[in-house]
């Protein structure tokens, strides 16, 4: 990033400069020792008002009005959220806030920030103010943007974007009563409750964490059904820019009601008092995928979504993967994630538990709910192994060190098998079928892992007021003795600092099943390859590759690897032909045993002709039963009627 370094040099210049022209005779070592020390915490009791307009979405600029109740004069350091609960990293940026202005009764206030913490900002509060007046922009990404969510004819309104909160009290100690006005003709969605008068939504007021830990959606057009009653209600809101892409919503309601119900027949009581699905059809937005949070949950799902259910196989779990997460995330914490303010650093030791079950838990609940039949299960555990078994980074790399992955610098992953990046995904779901496994032949078919969740997870004996409940490693292996008595911190502690695939794949065996390679695919594989827009012939040729030609991804120590193709290259000619998917796929099966493909592929401008190892011929994951060995993965997957 050479090209980055002489605007950054400037721009330290510039901030230095700013910084000794305001303070004379004071150096950048005095200020931020100042700063650091001298500020006082705040202690205003009355709620801090928020005003979010949402009118100007064409152009993606939020606008954001503050009053901070004010108690006594000098230094006030207010904070702009860094630590994003859903990614487990400081990665929201502040660059996106322009414009501040503050004001004390009226009065323009100076403000500098602390160079040492950009998302901080100080003002010195004059003798008998009452209030401070605060105005910024959010700067919503006008381009394709991984985290855009503030689009035209949709907006996902994270609050921990649009809002600025004094240093000093706890985010559960920092009342806010929030206003959000909305273009006209919109509606909105969202766990919090509110009152709408014309285009203005008020909100009850809250406290700083269950703010930010409530997103709203509002879009042109907005569906809400009724999924489930009782002690713990769930609503759907459909989401989309348009009526006509969720005039079906009424179709899924069954499946939603399935999820909630199978969930918590797994988990025991709910930790919420009413769930809301936020369920966003758009294809621009990051998805698909989701975020968590204590009372919904954000799914953002392509805009054919509910016309086109068959498309969906491949990452429909996602919608139980967010409820999941209410359960294990939200309501159990674990302690070294769980943070007094959205600027308080944590880290993610525990995402293994975290991710890598709720993972392993959404590919059982979107079975037994039907969200996946049971060979679109089983052929999505082959990918799932597949995928894991290939995985070379594992000798360097250990999965417990994958869970600081979300602390490194974003930026592509070009070498995925190699780096390893977040792997405690999707090991995660052949982590916790190992000890499924484990815990039936301990317990002699007795217990699984059933009845550890219903141990750790249930809710019942929440507290008044309880929001969370944080643990630690020690707590998730005692909890697994007190299910079956093993060692099971050497058990957990041998899986997550392993470098070898020594057992990778001994829960699945232990299941009755196998991964196996054949020259068909399934057609679950064959969803999966048409979601990500590549064919995939990582079994077989080492690479992924789109239907320009393209190669989006290189197996590491794999055929493309050896012949020197590199991800981004494109592969113009296939044995003398002008290549298309189907072309390369017909070489593939065509080439006889020991026989090599010859590609024209071009690089960074260069062409060059290699030969390619194809004498793997055309190779599938699939899991195939083990003679002899009782079925319990089936058992696992069946709906709760089927196992009572």
């Amino acid at each position: 990033m050479p090209d980055r370094a002489p605007a950054f040099l400037r721009l330290l210049g510039s901030c230095l400069f700013a910084l000794s022209a305001s303070a004379p005779g004071r150096g950048y070592a005095a200020d931020h020792r100042e700063l650091a020390t001298k500020a006082p915490p705040y202690r205003g009791a009355p709620a801090l008002a928020l005003e979010v307009d949402l009118r100007d979405a064409r152009r993606r600029i939020v606008t954001v009005r503050e009053r901070i109740p004010l108690q006594q004069a000098g230094r006030l350091v207010l904070l702009y959220p860094q630590w994003d609960a859903a990614s487990h990293a400081p990665s929201i940026p502040v660059q996106r806030l322009a414009g501040l202005a503050i004001t004390a009764d009226g009065a323009p206030l100076p403000w500098r920030r602390d160079p040492a913490r950009v998302h901080a900002f100080e003002v010195v509060v004059p003798e008998g103010a009452r209030e401070l007046q605060v105005e910024f922009q959010y700067l919503a990404p006008l381009r394709r943007d991984p985290a855009a969510t503030v689009l035209q004819g949709v907006i996902g309104l994270a609050w921990n974007r649009v809002l600025l909160y004094p240093e000093g009290r706890p985010a559960h100690a920092l009342p806010v009563q929030a206003t959000l006005t909305l273009p006209e003709g919109w509606s909105a969605a969202t766990s919090l409750q509110g009152v709408r008068k014309g285009t203005q939504l008020r909100f009850a007021p809250v406290t700083l964490d269950r703010l930010v830990d409530a997103p709203v959606y509002a879009a042109r057009a907005i569906t809400t059904r009724a999924i489930t009653h009782g002690t713990a209600p769930v609503r759907a809101h459909w989401i989309a820019r348009d009526a006509a892409s969720i005039q079906q919503a009424a179709a899924f309601d069954r499946p939603l009601r399935a999820v909630a119900r199978e969930s918590e027949a797994l988990f025991g009581r709910a930790p919420f008092e009413r769930y809301d699905f936020l369920l966003a059809l758009d294809d621009r937005l990051p998805g698909p995928g989701g975020i968590e949070h204590a009372d919904s949950g954000e799914v953002f799902l392509p805009g054919d979504f509910l016309s086109t259910p068959s498309a969906a196989v491949p990452y429909v779990d996602v919608i139980a993967h967010e409820l999941i997460h209410a359960w294990n995330g939200r309501w159990r914490v674990p302690a070294d994630m769980a943070a007094d303010t959205p600027n308080d650093p944590v880290t993610g030791t525990l995402l293994w538990f975290y991710e890598g079950q709720t993972e392993f838990w959404s590919r059982v609940v979107a079975a037994r709910s039907g969200l996946r039949s049971r060979q679109e299960t089983l052929d999505a555990l082959a990918l799932d192994a597949a995928v894991v078994q290939s995985r070379a980074g594992r000798r360097w790399k250990s999965l417990a060190d994958s869970t600081n992955d979300p602390l490194m610098p974003g930026g592509a992953v070009e070498w995925r098998d190699w780096q390893r990046r977040e792997d405690y995904y999707v090991e995660g779901v052949l982590f916790w079928l190992d000890v499924d496994a484990r815990l039936r032949t301990c317990s002699g078919g007795a217990k699984g892992m059933d009845d550890f969740a219903a141990l750790f997870f249930d809710a019942s004996g929440r507290r008044p007021g309880e929001r969370e409940r944080r643990y630690a490693e020690s707590d998730v292996v005692a909890t697994l003795a007190q299910v079956c008595a093993a060692d099971w911190h050497a058990i957990l502690r041998r899986k997550l600092d392993a470098h070898d695939d020594h057992g990778l794949l001994d829960g699945l065996r232990a299941h009755g099943w196998t991964l196996v390679f054949r020259d068909a695919p399934s057609a679950y594989f064959l969803a999966n390859e048409a979601a990500d827009g590549v064919r995939d012939l990582t079994w077989s040729l080492g690479m992924t590759i789109a239907p320009s030609g393209v190669v989006r991804s290189v197996a590491w120590d794999g055929a493309a690897f050896a012949a020197g193709i590199v991800p981004g290259a494109r592969v113009e000619r296939v044995d003398g032909t002008a290549f298309t998917p189907e072309a390369l796929e017909r070489a593939l099966a065509g080439a006889a045993p020991r026989a090599r493909l010859q590609l024209v592929v071009v690089y960074d401008g260069d062409a060059a002709v290699v030969d390619v190892d194809a004498s793997r011929g055309r190779r599938y994951p699939h899991l195939q039963r083990i003679d002899g060995v009782p079925d319990t993965l089936s058992a696992l997957l069946a709906p709760r009627r089927e196992r009572e």
